[in-house]
């Protein structure tokens, strides 16, 4: 185990040195120093606090080579916060990459983020990045260690990625956690929880994630496909039970594990008049083709069609339908959810807007996240959201009700 660990650390920091490497092998010019300053704070439906930070990016971006377009392209950033609410300190490198440039071929190679997909919001082929899953309606993605490649050809293009390290999405805060509940034999009794068990993948050559996505412009259309070949960032969560050395009672204990998978998926985008159509598919397969394994997550497809439309004079109208299905549990049923995701965006003047993102599912549960952001000068912005979730107990959204909140934000960009 300690073996890993090192191996893990030794090829994060050669991937996080490397755009450091590169940038001192050529000429650089004109590096830009910029930053951001930000206070958030948020007031649950019952009260309490559910956030109160204050965070610090700082940001080095720079070009070197002496044509009129760079040979090369660098980032590097770092972040700092605290929240007053949960009592977490962060300090962390966020981005740092360096890009190359030639005739048809881009190359990054560093820490990243990438965005895979042609649908809004809900992109079942972006899975390259992690997400951050402390607030799960934000879930903002993680920059990794990557190797990124473009090529271009006429109206095609190809991108390459591997990934040298598997990073989990961040655990929802406690409030979004759900406990794995096992179908208990009669008589039986758990009188205790054990500490997870959690097998993460370690950092090995078998462990390589892999993706790869093809796109073609055909008119007034783009159409993707993509292959990824990896592990799911969102554990599957199982528990067994434990005999205590006492008839009838048992320890719980939990299991996480890191599904290994293939996924195979298909998008596009294009104009039809004034309204910009759009559609994404993705199909996951795991190793528990049958559905006998419970530590093993189900094959899964999503799906997600919609469109775009700006009202004159009035707000850009987004209206999508996402479809999610995990294929059942041998002798068990399939139960697929769809949801409909409507969203209002609306510039009234240079200086406020006004967003809505409604989500109904067809359970009749919800989400509905009304949104105003208002600038107040040069680089200082504001922005209010609140966070409703409905729907009855045992829905895909009714069990957050409780996590309904307001969240308001200032941040200084400099």
């Amino acid at each position: 185990m300690r073996a890993a660990t090192i191996a893990r650390r030794v090829l994060t920091a050669a991937f996080i040195l490397a755009p450091t490497w590169a940038v001192g092998t050529v000429r650089a010019e004109a590096p830009q120093l910029s930053g951001r300053a930000s206070a958030l704070f948020g007031v649950a439906v019952d009260g309490g606090l559910s956030v109160a930070a204050a965070d610090l990016e700082l940001r080095l971006q720079g070009e070197v080579g002496s044509g009129f377009f760079p040979d090369a392209a660098y980032t590097a950033a770092i972040q700092a916060g605290y929240d007053a609410a949960t009592g977490t300190t962060r300090f962390e490198l966020d981005e740092a990459h360096v890009t190359l440039y030639f005739t048809d071929v881009d190359i990054t190679v560093g820490k990243q983020r990438r965005a895979w997909g042609s649908t809004d919001g809900v992109n079942p082929v972006d899975v390259l990045n992690p997400r951050d899953l402390t607030f799960p309606p934000d879930s903002e993605k993680i920059a990794v260690p990557m190797l990124y490649g473009s090529v271009h050809a006429g109206d095609a293009r190809v991108q390459l990625a591997v990934v040298p390290l598997f990073t989990p999405s961040s655990e929802p805060g406690t409030a979004w956690r759900t406990a794995p509940t096992p179908t208990l034999p009669p008589g039986a009794t758990v009188v205790g929880v054990l500490p997870p068990e959690v097998h993460v993948p370690t950092a090995e050559l078998g462990n390589v994630q892999f993706g790869a996505r093809a796109t073609l412009a055909a008119g007034a259309f783009d159409v993707s496909a993509t292959y990824f070949t990896g592990f799911r960032t969102e554990p599957t969560a199982s528990a067994r039970l434990v005999p205590t050395g006492t008839p009838g009672q048992f320890h719980l204990q939990p299991v996480i594990r890191y599904d290994r998978m293939q996924l195979v998926g298909v998008d596009f985008s294009g104009a039809i008049g004034p309204v910009v159509v759009r559609g994404e598919a993705a199909y996951e397969f795991t190793a528990d083709a049958d559905g006998t394994d419970p530590a093993v997550g189900n094959h899964s497809l999503q799906a997600v069609l919609g469109g775009e439309y700006l009202i004159p004079g009035g707000p850009r109208v987004v209206l999508q339908g996402v479809l999610d299905y995990t294929a059942p549990d041998a002798g068990g049923e399939a139960d697929p959810t769809f949801k409909t995701m409507t969203v209002l965006a609306y510039q009234s003047d240079a200086r406020t807007s006004f967003d809505l993102v409604w989500l109904q599912s067809l359970d009749g549960s919800g989400l509905i996240v009304p949104g105003v952001a208002y600038t107040f000068a040069d680089g200082v912005t504001g922005e209010a959201k609140a966070y409703v979730f409905y729907g009855g107990a045992g829905t895909e959204f009714g069990g957050w009700r409780n996590n309904s909140q307001l969240r308001v934000a200032v941040a200084y960009s400099f």
